[in-house]
């Protein structure tokens, strides 16, 4: 997926416009054209500028206040809200309908849905991932694109690096889905919203333990009373707290207090769907070590107290 045409060409006449502005203070590049055309302008030529443009920050802010160009207040705008860039090294791991998906080396690792200019980033990297490219993202509205430069480095990834990816760009999508605006909201989402994106992190994970569960051999019966549980823990625990968890952010204290708020019964029946949770996570990796581990600890003992 990439930007409509008429989108492109609005991107490009205000990128232009600010590559003439650096080459302008500058001079890093002789005989710039003063129009760009299809070839005008070589790639390392480019990369100068836009390194120039992106090392120092007051050139865009000179540039939205003299408005060399003159250009319309929207396009001005649109230059301001650059200061929200991601510059990074990301691994594109997939291409999608709507956009492919660039993943940053952070940790937790983010994933960022990000639009073509002129044609589809597939068409610009190839269909063969994952691959690594160095770039800069840009809000473009409410939307994500790339500066026009990617740098891709040709590498090989063997399986255990594909695997690891595949697994951080699965975390990405259930911690915090895949990211399509860079701008900052407007507002602080409300109570509702937060509790409505919650529960549908959430669900995913809870779909994938409903897998495992059938996967492992269990009945139906069993598998939904488990199943049953860590939905009851979520919704009446978790989305309860201030500000709503996940499921992907349960700590020993939450277990604590949540089996210690049930009768006997219902709290060992509990502890048997958490512990099957937990060893979801741990097969899965979705949480780190030390965390599982207490979390097991906590279990063994609290099902050592009721017997």
């Amino acid at each position: 997926m990439n930007l409509q045409s008429h989108e492109t060409e609005r991107f490009y006449r205000i990128w232009w416009a600010l590559l003439s502005y650096v080459n302008a203070q500058q001079h890093l590049v002789p005989d710039l054209p003063p129009q760009p055309a299809p070839g005008s302008l070589n790639p390392n030529d480019a990369m100068k500028l836009r390194n120039a443009l992106w090392a120092e920050d007051s050139l865009r802010e000179r540039f939205i206040a003299e408005d060399p160009a003159a250009l319309p207040p929207t396009d001005l705008e649109l230059v301001a809200t650059w200061k929200y860039r991601v510059a990074a090294k990301f691994f594109v791991v997939k291409h999608l309908k709507k956009y492919s998906v660039f993943l940053d080396d952070r940790d937790p690792p983010r994933a960022y849905g990000v639009l073509g200019l002129v044609s589809p980033i597939e068409n610009v990297i190839g269909p063969y991932l994952p691959i690594l490219v160095e770039a800069v993202l840009l809000p473009f509205e409410d939307k994500i694109i790339y500066d026009s430069l990617l740098t891709p480095y040709r590498i090989s990834f063997g399986p255990g690096i594909r695997g690891n990816l595949n697994t951080q760009y699965r975390d990405a999508q259930e911690r915090a889905g895949i990211i399509t605006s860079l701008l900052p909201r407007a507002e602080p989402p409300t109570a509702d919203g937060a509790v409505a994106a919650a529960r549908t992190r959430n669900a995913k994970i809870i779909g994938e333990f409903r897998k495992a569960l059938y996967k492992s051999g269990l009945n139906p019966k069993t598998v939904e009373q488990h199943v049953s549980q860590i939905q009851s823990f979520a919704e009446t625990y978790l989305l309860a707290q201030e500000p709503p968890r996940t499921l992907l952010e349960i700590q020993p204290r939450d277990l604590d207090k949540y089996l210690r708020g049930q009768d006997r019964t219902e709290g060992k029946t509990a502890s048997k769907s958490l512990k099957r949770f937990v060893r979801l996570l741990w097969d899965t990796g979705r949480s780190d070590p030390d965390t599982l581990y207490a979390l097991q600890d906590f279990l063994k003992s609290y099902q050592r107290e009721m017997g």
